[in-house]
């Protein structure tokens, strides 16, 4: 039926619906696409946040072994935001700490694992002052 006309005969025809058409189909296609992206960034923060996990327990098992066995107190700090986050994002920056790290373990001087780490700029920390006599 056109509008145009006031026919009766088109009155009685197919029922000609007035409004917006419902969009369910489209809202729960949303919803889901928001549900599932939602969904990923979640596991892709839990995966990143075990692997950061992972690899400030080697830093930190490195540090601790360094403090040790070349009695520097100053590596049994806490660690710093800098070091941590230029140790994550750094792949270069891991390798020399796990090189090092077998290097302690094994018959390795001090003196040469500190000049390993300055070659791969690790940044050091700050050696504790010594109490004036």
């Amino acid at each position: 039926m056109s509008v145009g006309t006031m026919d009766q005969g088109d009155l009685s025809g197919s029922h000609v619906k007035i409004g917006a058409a419902s969009h369910v189909g489209r809202n729960l296609g949303i919803f889901a696409a928001v549900a599932v992206l939602g969904a990923a960034i979640a596991g892709f923060t839990m995966y990143s946040g075990k692997a950061d996990a992972a690899k400030l327990e080697q830093l930190a098992a490195f540090r601790a072994s360094f403090a040790q066995k070349c009695e520097a107190p100053a590596w049994k700090s806490e660690l710093s935001p800098v070091l941590r986050d230029t140790y994550l994002n750094s792949a270069q920056l891991q390798q020399v700490v796990a090189t090092q790290q077998t290097a302690l373990t094994g018959n390795g001087t001090c003196e040469d694992v500190l000049k390993a780490l300055k070659a791969g700029d690790f940044p050091l920390p700050a050696p504790t002052p010594t109490p004036a006599q």
